[in-house]
């Protein structure tokens, strides 16, 4: 079959990822035509995929992205199928649709996202789940977030965990390493805090603990790197302690320099639906500390170190356990590379590609 996918790719974060990694994935899988409907063609240089520009001015233009740009142009290029890959459908679609629901943040944590952009997803997300053939979540947190808060048919949902880019499970060259130390400013010991900017992954706790486990004085840095979301600016940014760096948001190759250079990854995050940073961390080889909660433990098990809830002083606790013992910091950065290599994007593609045929064939 011919099947269309919406990837918007322009703005960096886990649903980008997502979409340009599962494109490459199936169609190295093979089996049916994709489509993709992108506002980066670029980004898929090399895919053996189609690709229809569909332009996006900025990030707020999502909306006419989805609902009047894309309906017209599924028609012209015959799909028989529909994946939006960001948590909606648009409202007038010609074909039967599966819908990524990554999580249900916007109504766990209202408060950190923009009125308009929660709006939006309130308004999208009940009717896209409502309306679809399928529906797929990224973890079985996910899944059942999705079952209880709009009551969909349990075999309607099906959870296909994330991947990991074979590129973090190989060594980072030495002179990236070299550079990112050189231009940031990194010792030898360093601390990774990576993800958006943005009031649900607190990461002023992160800081907070690096603080309060005098982890400076002992020669560690804290990085954090990540965009910043639009219309957010925390305190914290103005004012980094001793020790600490803002590295801004990184390319591919230098996220893997970062993951190379670090021993530990902290992630104060508490609602996640899947914890993809938390995931490449662990394959690049730090030894990850994160808050036990929603989809993480999925994604950890026990290759990584859990705190109960998102608390400075349980972050600051585990984080000094760490700094203490060289040894457990190495046993869980082997742990944390052994689990993440189950964690493929063919896998991915495997089982999206599955849901797909299931679909139409019930459609």
């Amino acid at each position: 079959m011919r099947v269309g996918i919406g990837a918007v790719v322009g703005v960096l974060g886990g649903p980008a990822t997502y979409a340009c990694e599962l494109i490459g994935a199936l169609a190295r899988l093979g089996g049916h035509d994709y489509v993709v409907f992108t506002d980066q063609p670029d980004a898929f240089a090399g895919v053996d995929a189609a690709t229809v520009h569909v332009p996006l001015r900025t990030r707020y233009h999502q909306v006419m992205w989805d609902h009047w740009s894309l309906p017209s142009l599924l028609e012209e290029r015959g799909v028989q199928l529909y994946h939006g890959t960001k948590n909606v459908l648009p409202w007038r679609l010609p074909v039967p649709g599966v819908v990524t629901v990554h999580d249900l943040a916007v109504y766990a944590c209202p408060e950190t996202f923009a009125l308009p952009q929660r709006w939006h997803l309130r308004a999208l997300i009940p009717r896209s789940v409502a309306r679809s053939a399928r529906v797929l979540a990224d973890s079985e947190h996910a899944r059942q977030d999705i079952l209880s808060r709009f009551g969909v048919a349990p075999e309607r949902v099906a959870t296909v965990p994330l991947g990991v880019t074979d590129a973090y499970r190989c060594p980072a060259a030495e002179p990236l390493v070299a550079r990112l130390r050189r231009t940031h400013g990194l010792g030898e010991r360093v601390i990774a805090c990576v993800g958006t900017v943005q009031p649900r992954k607190h990461i002023e706790r992160v800081i907070e603990a690096f603080v309060r486990t005098g982890a400076e004085e002992q020669g560690w840095t804290l990085a954090i790197a990540g965009r910043v979301r639009p219309h957010h600016a925390p305190k914290w940014l103005g004012a980094l302690p001793p020790g600490t760096r803002f590295l801004g948001a990184l390319d591919d190759d230098d996220l893997r320099a970062l993951y190379a250079t670090a021993a530990i990854a902290m992630s104060a995050s508490e609602y996640e639906g899947f914890g993809l940073t938390i995931l490449e961390a662990m394959a690049g080889g730090c030894a990850v500390i994160a808050v036990g909660t929603t989809s993480i433990p999925e994604v950890v098990g026990d290759a990584g170190v859990l705190v109960a809830e998102s608390d400075s002083a349980l972050l600051a606790g585990a984080l000094a356990a760490l700094i203490r013992d060289p040894a457990r910091r190495a046993g869980l950065a082997d742990a944390g590379r052994r689990r993440a290599a189950a964690f493929t994007w063919e896998e991915t593609a495997r089982r999206t590609r599955a849901v797909y045929e299931e679909a139409l064939t019930c459609a």
